[in-house]
């Protein structure tokens, strides 16, 4: 029998848990109910259910004691339901290595940048409540952030101010890895791989056949098939030794390792932008796909997965001097300069140097993600339909085949072969 995601939470969510969350915050405050309602949309998110939950209640005037209105709106992310589909996403230890970031890694990164700062990474929201089924944080569109169109990828704009916030997360672990190796080492030991390890090679192994199988389809639907570009594809990832060479590339040490965010995609960007349309704040979210790896990793991911080659061939070399400015800025700022990348133009060199290497690694994000994002809403699939209690491995993909993807698709292989990544 298939199963699908509820549209509603479990009894998780209850009036004395939300009065324990803000009887600090808000102290005073009673709440009397609460709404329901989804946090995203069909296509937007599979790995975990997401809520948007609205609280009503009171708090008393200190003058006269009347009761004034109390209303609040946070975002209820949480395991799913079926334990069928925590199982297809391995959902339980996607979720452990957010709650490890909210509670441990993040606060210890920040501690050390406040012994050295006043100007603190603040680009995540707000977390009420970190644990292993559920976490709370607060409704970003309350302070009117938005999600950009994850079919029209991000804007230069866009791009700039999420390469920013992201360098300034690495350089956070850069410091903080020299400075305190064996707190590092701590930290670094908490987080596993949620997607791209040998212990979670058989379970991918079929729905990694269907994603290379679909994107040298796509590479050869749009390029001619005697080309460089689909010769290179093929050769990367037309064998089964591709798994195992993506394991490769994160677990390669480089000196510019550090905490990734790991899932560098256009949904995981969300902005706030000024009456003119300009961006004046950018939050990362979702940082269940940690992993420890060159920058680059990040880096690839969020300009070749979430911009168009027109972008790209305009701008790659200013989003890249961009990244590098910041990073070295930060690293600075919080006291670490190596040898390596004592002066910004020899970081820019180095982190060019770990984009040559890892940046292929785009290339298997973009797999999985551009089916997803070039997807209409309407379009989306139920991945959960039908998926037995008796199906092993990750479900399969049943993605609708349309000509945007295939041409990102094409477009990103040319820009890795073209600049000696692939």
């Amino acid at each position: 029998m298939g199963v699908n995601e509820e549209t509603s939470s479990t009894s998780t969510l209850t009036l004395q848990l939300f009065q324990d969350i803000f009887k600090d915050s808000d102290p005073g405050v009673t709440i009397d109910n609460f709404e329901e309602a989804r946090g995203s949309g069909k296509g937007d998110n599979y790995t975990a259910a997401l809520y948007r939950v609205h609280l009503k209640g009171y708090c008393r005037n200190s003058t006269d004691g009347k009761k004034l209105k109390w209303e609040k709106s946070v975002i209820c992310k949480q395991l799913p339901h079926s334990v069928v589909i925590r199982e297809a996403y391995k959902s339980v230890e996607l979720f452990r290595n957010e709650v490890e970031f909210y509670t441990t890694i993040l606060p210890e990164l920040i501690a050390f940048q406040r012994s050295k700062t006043n100007d603190i990474f603040k680009a995540i929201p707000k977390i009420y409540l970190a644990r292993d089924d559920l976490i709370i944080m607060e409704d970003l569109h309350t302070r009117n952030f938005q999600m950009p169109d994850r079919q029209k990828g991000l804007s230069v704009e866009e791009t700039e101010a999420a390469l920013k916030e992201i360098a300034k997360l690495h350089s956070l672990s850069l410091a903080y890895k020299a400075k305190n190796p064996k707190g590092f080492e701590r930290l670094k030991s908490l987080i596993r791989e949620a997607i791209f390890s040998s212990t979670k090679e058989d379970w991918y192994k079929k729905y990694y056949e269907q994603l290379t199988k679909n994107a040298i389809d796509m590479v050869s639907d749009v390029l001619p098939k005697n080309s460089k570009y689909v010769e290179s594809i093929t050769t990367f990832a037309g064998s089964s030794s591709f798994f195992k060479r993506i394991i490769e590339l994160i677990n390669v040490e480089s000196e510019l390792s550090v905490i990734c965010h790991g899932d560098c995609w256009t949904n995981n960007f969300l902005y706030r932008y000024n009456e003119e349309g300009h961006v004046v704040e950018t939050v990362l979210v979702d940082f269940q796909c940690i992993r420890y790896g060159s920058l680059a990793l990040d880096v690839s991911n969020l300009i070749y997965c979430c911009t168009s080659k027109e972008m790209r061939d305009k701008h790659l070399q200013s989003f890249l001097r961009l990244y590098t400015g910041e990073l070295f800025k930060q690293l600075k700022t919080l006291g670490h300069l190596s040898e390596s990348y004592s002066t910004e133009d020899k970081c820019f060199e180095l982190v060019n140097s770990d984009l040559k290497t890892y940046g292929k690694f785009a290339l298997g994000l973009a797999m999985d993600i551009l089916p997803m994002s070039t997807c209409a809403s309407e379009d989306a699939p139920d991945l959960f339909q039908n998926r037995s209690e008796e199906a092993t491995g990750a479900p399969e993909l049943n993605f609708p085949p349309n000509d945007l993807c295939r041409q990102k698709m094409a477009e990103i292989v040319v820009d890795l072969v073209d600049s000696g990544m692939l």
